[in-house]
């Protein structure tokens, strides 16, 4: 039915502001007291400058933040605290003059505070804060224990609630989920007083000193259930008031467990266990049916993070852990000549002895019947098989395979090779893709390329029809090769090109002076056999130095 009522929105649209004060406003030289800054905004989406520009008589400690969702007018409404603990030394007047933070890209100014301090002892009050008590401070790694949060009364002794409580440190492990809360009366410096206390649950995960603080907003009346009353609550009245609190840091002592002389079976538990007698379903099991065996454990304290014993390893059973929470396993029998099921080996570690327990679960006697059942059972396969008679075949006709030795292959120096051939041949085959996929790009690079072969082929055939003094053949080749080395420039077919495109590729200079006129010569002669009229051939091959020089420029311009 809650998940069908109609939520108040979240609001965030309204402006972003921010407020600032000294708490209390009034101190004396020395007093601990904190400068507390609210944003109504969330903790993830402001960026807190690392250094606030105060007076140097003021001496500020480390920072802590936390968030808290308050309702406004029917909506919620985000608020971030930021908190530091400010000491200081010299009596006076001082302020924090007022800055301005970045929230989710905008700017939002935090007004100035200021803070009278006197110099003589004067009555001001204390700092309103958090105290934290623990149930052991010296303990092993993995050894849960017991942290109590108190927040004392405040004026007129009324009881505020306290959420959003965190443990501020690390390598420890917090279990929110058992969390206790109580109105009681505390022994706070020597005096009773009445406070809003919540226990909480907490594991280290890592060895050596640790060091922790506890934090969370005041709520009023906003009391969570379940919640235990001890003395006469006198809830603070009025809207409730989400003040950021911390406590003092508090010092824990964890030592690691030992390792040589961890027995077999430990799951992890730390503290002192009692075991129940097993219990089995059945003590007349039949071959290859299931039986449950039920345990039962018990703690001098928690039980929440208890691990079972894990299944055993045997030769003759086949033993099933159940899922968790549950402390049974699933039995069953691999042959009949059994008289007990296998022990599970299991242990835990007894701070207060600082040593291992073994808790080993004992064998159960039972009774496993194989009569009427079929002979080829899968546990007597092998025995079967062994009892067969043996005898040798026929020689073989020829020699099997030879080995040069009984090496293991994968001890011999050509399979780490062997294995990297597919990387290898994986790292040719992105190479050559990579290769293709540039080509694709720049096909310019492919015409030059096909030019520069074609050139070379034509050149030694005009080599050729020089020493067979083949004056026809030559003018042929030397206007082909013109032609071929052309014709990536424009691109084109070399058979589309004429003199005209030949002469275009040479510089300025070689258009105007002799080269141009061995081209003009050369496609001269080399159409001349389209003539209607036979023409006679000239000293062709006199052409000779000419063509080689065109051919060397166009041959540098590939």
């Amino acid at each position: 039915m809650q998940l069908q009522v109609a939520q108040p929105t979240v609001d965030n649209t309204s402006p972003v502001t921010a407020t600032s004060a000294f708490d209390p406003p009034v101190a004396r030289v020395g007093q601990r007291i904190f400068y507390r800054v609210n944003v109504d905004a969330t903790e993830s989406s402001i960026q807190w400058p690392a250094v606030i520009d105060a007076p140097a008589a003021l001496e500020f400690g480390a920072k802590a933040s936390g968030q808290i969702t308050e309702m406004q007018a029917a909506r919620f409404r985000p608020l971030a605290s930021f908190l530091y603990e400010v000491t200081p030394r010299a009596a006076g007047h001082f302020t924090v003059t007022n800055f301005s933070v970045d929230v989710a890209g905008a700017r939002v100014e935090v007004p100035s505070a200021s803070l009278e301090v006197a110099a003589q002892d004067t009555s001001t009050p204390a700092a309103r804060r958090l105290r934290v008590e623990l149930s052991q401070t010296n303990i092993f790694v993995g050894q849960a224990f017991h942290a109590r949060v108190i927040l004392p009364a405040g004026p007129n002794n009324g009881i505020d609630a306290l959420r959003e409580i965190e443990i501020r440190g690390e390598g420890l492990m917090v279990d929110k989920t058992a969390s206790r809360q109580s109105i009681e009366s505390v022994n706070l410096d020597g005096q009773l007083r009445l406070a809003f206390a919540t226990e909480m649950t907490i594991t280290p995960i890592a060895a050596g000193p640790l060091e922790f603080s506890a934090q969370g907003f005041t709520a009023s009346r906003e009391l969570s259930a379940p919640l235990s009353n001890r003395g006469p609550a006198n809830l603070a009245a009025g809207l409730p008031k989400y003040i950021f609190l911390v406590s003092d840091p508090v010092n824990l002592q964890v030592r690691p467990l030992p390792v040589e002389d961890q027995p077999p079976g430990f799951t992890g538990a730390i503290g002192r266990f009692y075991a129940d007698p097993p219990h089995l379903s059945t003590n007349h099991l039949r071959l290859g049916e299931p039986a449950q065996l039920r345990l039962t454990f018990h703690a001098e304290g928690e039980l929440s993070r208890f691990v079972p014993p894990a299944a055993p390893l045997a030769r003759d059973w086949e033993v099933i852990a159940d899922p968790p929470p549950a402390t049974s396993f699933t039995l069953v029998p691999l042959t009949d000549d059994l008289t007990a099921t296998p022990a599970i080996p299991f242990s835990y570690f007894d701070p207060d002895l600082e040593r291992y327990v073994d808790l080993t679960i004992p064998p159960v006697p039972v009774t496993v019947i194989g009569q009427g059942l079929p002979l080829e059972m899968a546990a007597q396969g092998d025995a079967g098989k062994a009892e067969a008679t043996l005898k040798l075949g026929a020689p073989a006709p020829a020699p099997g395979a030879t080995l040069s030795g009984l090496k293991p292959l994968q001890l011999r120096g050509w399979f780490v090779g062997w294995q990297l051939a597919p990387l290898a041949g994986f790292i040719a085959l992105w190479q050559w893709d990579r290769r293709r996929r540039f080509l694709e790009a720049h096909p310019e690079i492919v015409r030059r390329a096909r030019a520069r072969r074609a050139l070379r082929r034509t050149k030694r055939q005009l080599q050729a029809a020089i020493e067979a003094e083949d004056a026809t053949a030559f003018v042929q080749f030397a206007a082909q090769a013109m032609t071929i080395a052309a014709a990536p420039h424009f691109p084109a077919n070399p058979r589309a090109l004429v003199c005209a495109d030949v002469l275009a590729q040479l510089d300025h200079t070689a258009q105007n002076g002799q080269s141009a006129d061995t081209v003009r010569q050369v496609f001269a002669a080399a159409d001349s056999g389209y003539a209607a009229a036979p023409q006679t051939q000239p000293a062709w091959l006199a052409l000779r130095p000419g063509v080689e020089r065109v051919l060397q420029k166009l041959e540098e311009r590939l």
